[in-house]
């Protein structure tokens, strides 16, 4: 960026970069819930380190090929906090749907 750009252009630059990543962790968020639907309905676990682990790599994979500011920790240290905002939406919904199938179950009996 130019010397002469301004502090205030630099910061309404960095808004709308924000909104674009709320939006695409929305979209990430629907998508861990969804998965964390099958997952629960396959009775697999919600935390799997091997996926987790997986991802990592490909995060910083894909952040090494930018050469960006930010080192292969700083991504990793982000997405461990994604991925724990994931896990934490999936448990809610398996909570969730565990209580409404009780409470079915309570009616019917």
């Amino acid at each position: 960026m130019a010397a002469d750009v301004s502090l205030e252009a630099l910061r309404d630059e960095i808004d709308k970069i924000d909104e674009v990543i709320v939006r695409l962790l929305d979209s990430r968020a629907r998508v861990a819930y969804t998965i964390g639907r099958i997952k629960h309905e396959m009775g697999k676990p919600i935390y799997e380190p091997a996926r987790e682990a997986s991802v990592i790599a490909h995060v910083r994979a894909v952040n090494e090929s930018l050469g960006g500011p930010l080192d292969g920790d700083a991504v990793a240290r982000l997405y461990e906090r994604v991925m724990d905002e994931a896990r934490r939406i999936q448990r809610l919904e398996a909570e969730r749907v565990d209580r409404e199938k009780q409470t079915r179950k309570t009616n019917n009996d």
